[in-house]
């Protein structure tokens, strides 16, 4: 027999089976050869990887792949954040009274009402002051169905507590002494997206040695706690023995709080809340803090969002597989009712590491306030790491310059009494302001800026310091302090030399503002002209005069204000009909305060001839700024000027009931034009984003190339100009002395003011006439939130490194923990 080796090593009957193919392959059609040709072609593509043996692994989470940007940082935000938990699908909101952000459900008016953060036996309390305060309280969706309230008695004797939900009396509940868990049935009340509780004792003892009817640890709104929690005694709580309040003592770590023994305690979140003694029961995230933050199953944290209609959420976690994120959006739907946009929930990927990334597409048709919630599942077993949560939009940053010429000259054209409305920037009117007009498209001009004083002396004194009125301390009377350095000041410090003409009569010694001045005149003091063209040839001449040197040139104009005089070219534009009153020719200061005090009547058509006086004012000042412009282009130096216009308050005519300024933070008073042109600064720029006056000063100086003034609360505008913002909205805010404060955010407007709120849509009601606080729930704890954090701190929030309280910095925890 002859031995046959075969090629390859291929046995005969392999290779017999192969010649089967062979044939049986030719007697297949054409066509069915050539499909499996080309079959055979794709089995041999070695690109691809073999299939067999190769473990499967499941697809990664969704994500966003293409170029975003960050507009909002939630966890950078935390401290805007609310503490929530859910048990199965039932969730509540907890706030912690001992906390720093307590100040955001008493609308920052600790001083009157609360005594925060006071120590007491066995924990730490917030305490009324007096027998009454208020807290304003948001709920989740689904049912609401108890409020439970960890409470400190301090009263020797009988003391009862009252409770009422937006009006509506709960149960009145006896006291024993010391510590208890107050649990009130909901059934039956008003409850909303949104809570005004009022607490009021019947009796008082004493809290950090003043009198108070009790304390307050923390607040539960939500579903029912299970009945088995309530079954400890007082006694077994600690209450009125001396015992230690579990959730008066400091965290262990996050996500737990520590029991009465010093031993970690299980929050609802991590074990439910069945076996969960009364006095253990406490918030969960006790110190919201900054950054990266674990959360157990069943507890999240929940913000109020602006969402832009492009935007998406991105989550960067670290956990087990298998546990990961629920997410819940909510949008408004109008007469306070709020609706679920999104509900899902997603888990680490097993194999994909245990760090993962994830998105989702917000949805939403419109920009819109919506509340964002990310909670634990319930599935983890450990706790769910969130290492970032950002709102996200797809593209990049606008750019900024590394560095920016400064300007060799720089002109303020301040304009007295002028309201934004009454410009033809922004807004529909029929008042004629081409020069000013033409200004703002050229150059950078802010849709929303509010002046931080509803008069001079406040409204000034902020321009000129870059602080708000509660910080520099001029309020109705006082002068800004020696050691507050004023912007001339700056100018001095690059090199500059300064010049003032003023036809406020405030704006000299009187505030403190003489300082600082190589020339200064105040025409009212002086007794010379006070109309803006007078004005206008004034510092041109002094210009003309030391143009070899760089100079800051302020004018301060007083045209719209008081008296309101009669131009004849001008008057025709508006008072198209005979009027033969009392206001023929003009209306003075001394008239107009008889009007605004109900002593001098007017006809509507006096009213009418007021209000036209007004306009031929601005227009005649418009006109003096028009002559300033192009005398400063015939003396060649306009592309290297920088030009700043704005006001120091506006003016009412009627809107809320009376006339002139000085008496609220309506819109018509506080809103004033804000523009910056200068040839190296954006064109054409229209920003919506909020701003203050007292942001002028900081962006002045960076433009001078200067440090960031250290202790200046504004802040430096020019990365908002350049849309460094990512289009995030930042609030406008105005105060009257202490008693009223207004803040805009987009166009939601908050009025504050004695322990009261509204809430104004200026899109639909740009009067300010109908409060809608309880058709929108969402937009009014979002301004509750932003208004009382600046409320509680406004003496030294600090906008280049605090933020904005709408969206504050990496620093701002920090920052605001040294200060209280």
């Amino acid at each position: 027999m002859i031995s046959t080796t075969w090629p390859h090593r291929l046995s005969l009957a392999a290779l017999l089976l192969a010649a089967g193919t062979t044939v049986a392959c030719s007697s297949r059609s054409p066509e069915q050869v050539s499909a499996h040709q080309q079959e055979l072609k794709r089995v041999a593509d070695p690109t691809l990887e073999p299939q067999s043996g190769v473990p499967e692994i499941d697809p990664p989470l969704p994500n966003l792949d293409a170029p975003h940007y960050t507009a909002f940082d939630l966890l950078q935000n935390r401290p805007l954040a609310h503490r929530v938990t859910r048990d199965g699908q039932e969730r509540a909101y907890w706030i912690d009274a001992r906390e720093l952000d307590f100040m955001r459900y008493v609308h920052g008016n600790h001083g009157r009402e609360w005594i925060v953060g006071a120590d007491v036996e066995g924990g730490r309390v917030s305490g009324t002051r007096g027998r009454k305060a208020s807290i304003w309280l948001p709920a989740p969706g689904g049912e609401i169905e108890e409020l439970a309230l960890r409470v400190f008695n301090p009263a020797r004797g009988h003391n009862e507590l009252q409770v009422a939900l937006n009006g509506h009396a709960l149960e009145t509940v006896a006291l024993e002494e010391g510590w208890q868990t107050v649990r009130l049935s909901l059934q039956g009340a008003p409850v909303r997206a949104d809570n005004a509780l009022v607490l009021t004792f019947s009796n008082m003892g004493r809290i950090d040695g003043q009198l108070s009817g009790g304390g307050l640890a923390w607040a539960r709104f939500g579903a029912a706690l299970p009945q088995e929690v309530a079954t400890p005694s007082l006694e077994d709580e600690g209450a009125g023995s001396g015992g230690s309040d579990a959730s008066a003592e400091q965290a262990v770590g996050e996500g737990t709080a520590a029991a009465p023994g010093g031993e970690a305690a299980p929050t609802p979140g991590e074990a439910g809340l069945e076996n969960t003694p009364l006095a253990e029961l406490a918030p969960h995230q006790h110190n919201l803090g900054q950054g990266e933050v674990r959360l157990a199953a069943g507890e999240g944290l929940s913000w109020l969002v602006w969402a832009h209609q492009d935007a998406h959420l991105q989550l960067d976690l670290r956990a087990e597989p298998g546990c990961g994120p629920q997410v819940r959006l909510e949008v408004e739907e109008g007469q306070g009712k709020v609706r679920a946009a999104l509900e899902d929930g997603r888990a680490l990927v097993p194999e994909r590491g245990a760090e993962q990334s994830t998105s989702w597409k917000l949805p939403v048709d419109d920009d819109q306030i919506a509340r964002l919630e990310i909670i634990a599942d319930d599935a983890c077993q450990a706790p769910l790491t969130l290492k970032g949560a950002r709102l996200v939009r797809p593209g990049e940053l606008p750019a900024m310059p590394e560095a920016i010429e400064p300007p060799r000259y720089v002109v303020f054209w301040v304009i007295d009494t002028l309201r934004a409305d009454f410009l033809p920037i922004h807004f529909d009117t029929d008042v004629q302001a081409p020069n000013l007009k033409r200004l703002a498209d050229e150059g950078v001009s802010f849709e929303l800026a509010y002046v931080q004083g509803t008069e001079s002396r406040a409204s000034h004194a902020s321009l000129f310091s870059g602080l708000y009125p509660n910080r520099h301390g001029v309020a109705g009377r006082g002068k800004v302090r020696d050691n507050v350095r004023v912007i001339q000041q700056f100018f001095k410090d690059a090199n500059y030399r300064t010049a003032m003409y003023s036809s406020n009569g405030y704006a000299s010694h009187l505030l403190n503002l003489r300082r600082g001045w190589d020339f200064y005149q105040n025409n009212i003091h002086e007794q010379t002209g006070l109309d803006g063209m007078f004005m206008a040839r004034q510092g041109l001449g002094w210009a003309e005069n030391n143009l070899e040197n760089p100079f800051f040139l302020y004018l301060g104009t007083i045209d719209p204000h008081v008296t309101y005089r009669r131009h004849q070219e001008y008057i025709g534009l508006y008072d198209t009909e005979p009027y033969n009153g009392r206001f023929q020719r003009y209306i003075s200061g001394e008239d107009l305060g008889l009007v605004k005090g109900k002593r001098l009547p007017v006809s509507e058509r006096d009213k009418q001839r007021i209000i036209n006086l007004y306009k031929n004012e601005i227009t005649y000042n418009d006109n003096a700024f028009g002559h300033l412009r192009a005398e400063l282009e015939r003396m060649g130096i306009w592309d290297e000027t920088l030009v700043v216009v704005t006001s120091d308050h506006g003016e009412e005519f009627w809107e809320h009931g009376s006339v002139g300024h000085g008496h609220n933070v309506h819109q018509e008073m506080v809103h004033v034009p804000l523009i910056f042109h200068y040839s190296k600064l954006p064109q054409e720029r229209v920003v919506k984003s909020g701003a203050d006056v007292v942001d002028v000063l900081p962006t002045v100086t960076a433009l001078l190339g200067l440090a960031h003034p250290e202790e200046k609360q504004g802040m430096n505008l020019l990365p908002v100009m350049y849309g460094q913002h990512g289009g995030y909205p930042n609030p406008a805010v105005a105060t009257q002395y202490q008693l009223h404060y207004g803040m805009q955010v987009a166009h939601w407007k908050i009025y504050l003011r004695a322990g009261q709120f509204k809430l104004f849509d200026r899109r639909e009601d740009v009067r300010e006439l109908n409060d809608v606080s309880a058709d929108h729930p969402l937009a009014s704890r979002w301004l509750q939130d932003s208004v009382a954090w600046f409320r509680a701190h406004r003496e030294r929030w600090d906008k280049e490194h605090w933020g904005t309280s709408t969206n504050v910095s990496p620093e701002f925890w920090e920052q605001v923990s040294q200060v209280d």
